[in-house]
């Protein structure tokens, strides 16, 4: 038993091994979360949702047409009377102090037209469109937030594998620093201080490679997640992606901000449908029925046909109090507008900066790499010819990863920034003029 446990671990092992990451592009990611992950299907829902509030709306400027059907026994005097003349069965014999019992079937078509609400279903519909609007809106809101985080999440992972890199780099580093103060330990010219601290050094090097490798391994998880899989590893492709800085003449035009004046036209018609209860409204009805009975053997057919005025005079002061309430809310939704406009501004502002400072790191980053290579290349030189202290090498190699991380730091910054200006400008990621 204990040995096929071992062999099925083993298997497992093997497999897991033979286990490949999908490479995934900057737009095939991206695509993938605009068709897959839940906010993208949440944010279709919502439109279908708005599409039929609209169905609704536009359902009250059509006829509405109904069969009834109902059958009833009695020996009621006034339903007896009124059952006997639809059935077109009347007799001067009929006692009307001593009726009969009699049944009646009835069947009726009911057509009722709407001719004049008060203008109470234009502005059901005008906001049911306008709520359609907003949706289809805020769908591509969804759309662009989605965009922007496919952007962050494959930058970190791109980050990640850099500073792999720079961590692999440092670990061989070290490594060889090690072998390199253990010949001069033998050779009597290093202590055995020296040594122990430099295979510290080299710890904390795997220490931090270590936590470089989990962190890409979160970030490329967490990008599958956008992507809506469920299953699967997958990695990036091996060049970073190509965002194009917007222009500095780019209009922001911000999907939110549409919402925002959708649901103030939405409001507007609100209270137009609220001020519609103090007009009156005006239908057309009309039906036709047969009245059929077993009792008397007989049937008549009937229709009715006419027009109603209905105008409400006082209701108490309702519509008064929705008419308030409604311009309160469009009040609030105009407030609420302002305040994204405001939110809108500063984003923009921040990103333009954050971009400027990235690219002022970027560009003195390059020139210290090439000077800490070239430090640390001469103390290892100098060491190895026992001119240099341990701790002045150790120092060098630190200095020369640091650097690496942070021209890695400021390539991801710049293309972060980008990324958020192109958000904050209501720009898609890829797609427009040119990128990718």
């Amino acid at each position: 038993m204990k040995a096929r446990s071992i062999l099925l671990a083993l298997a497992l092992a093997t497999v897991s091994a033979t286990v490949t990451a999908e490479t995934v592009t900057f737009d095939r990611a991206i695509s993938e979360a605009l068709s897959g992950n839940p906010s993208a299907q949440v944010a279709e829902a919502r439109l279908a949702a708005a599409e039929a509030v609209l169905m609704q709306a536009n359902a009250a400027f059509q006829p509405k047409l109904s069969v009834e059907s109902s059958y009833l026994r009695t020996n009621q005097p006034v339903s007896v009377f009124g059952s006997v003349l639809n059935q077109r069965a009347f007799s001067p014999a009929l006692n009307f102090n001593d009726v009969p019992d009699v049944d009646n079937w009835n069947t009726r078509g009911v057509l009722s037209v709407p001719l004049y609400a008060g203008g109470r279903n234009v502005a059901k519909r005008d906001a049911a469109l306008a709520g359609l609007a907003a949706s289809g809106h805020g769908a591509e809101a969804v759309r662009q937030m989605l965009g922007y985080e496919v952007a962050q999440t494959y930058l970190m992972v791109w980050k990640t594998r850099a500073l792999q890199r720079a961590a692999d780099a440092a670990v061989s580093a070290f490594e060889k620093n090690v072998e390199l103060v253990r010949k001069r330990q033998e050779a009597g010219t290093a202590l055995k201080a020296d040594q122990l601290d430099m295979e510290v050094r080299l710890a904390q090097s795997r220490e931090d490679q270590a936590q470089v490798e989990n962190a890409n391994a979160l970030a490329r998880h967490a990008l599958r997640n956008l992507m809506g899989r469920e299953t699967g590893e997958i990695d990036i492709a091996g060049h970073p992606p190509t965002l194009v800085e917007p222009s500095s003449k780019t209009a922001p035009d911000r999907p939110e901000m549409w919402v925002a004046l959708e649901k103030e036209r939405a409001m507007e018609a609100q209270i137009r449908a609220a001020q519609s209860g103090w007009k009156p409204q005006v239908n057309a009805f009309g039906s036709v029925e047969q009245n059929r009975g077993g009792k008397l053997d007989s049937y008549g057919n009937n229709y009715t046909a006419g027009v109603m005025l209905q105008w409400t005079l006082w209701d108490g002061r309702q519509t008064k109090g929705m008419v308030n309430e409604a311009e309160a809310q469009l009040q609030g939704v105009q407030q609420e507008t302002r305040k994204l406009r405001l939110e809108i501004d500063l984003e923009i502002k921040r990103a333009q900066l954050a971009l400027k400072e990235a690219e002022q790191r970027l560009s003195v980053s390059g020139r210290v790499i090439e000077q800490a290579e070239e430090s640390v290349t001469l103390t290892r030189d100098r060491f190895d010819q026992g001119l240099a202290l341990t701790t002045q090498l150790i120092d060098a190699e630190t200095a020369l990863t640091a650097a690496r991380v942070r021209r890695v730091e400021a390539e991801t910054n710049r293309l972060q920034a980008v990324a958020s200006l192109r958000k904050a400008l209501g720009l898609p990621q890829v797609g427009e003029d040119g990128s990718n």
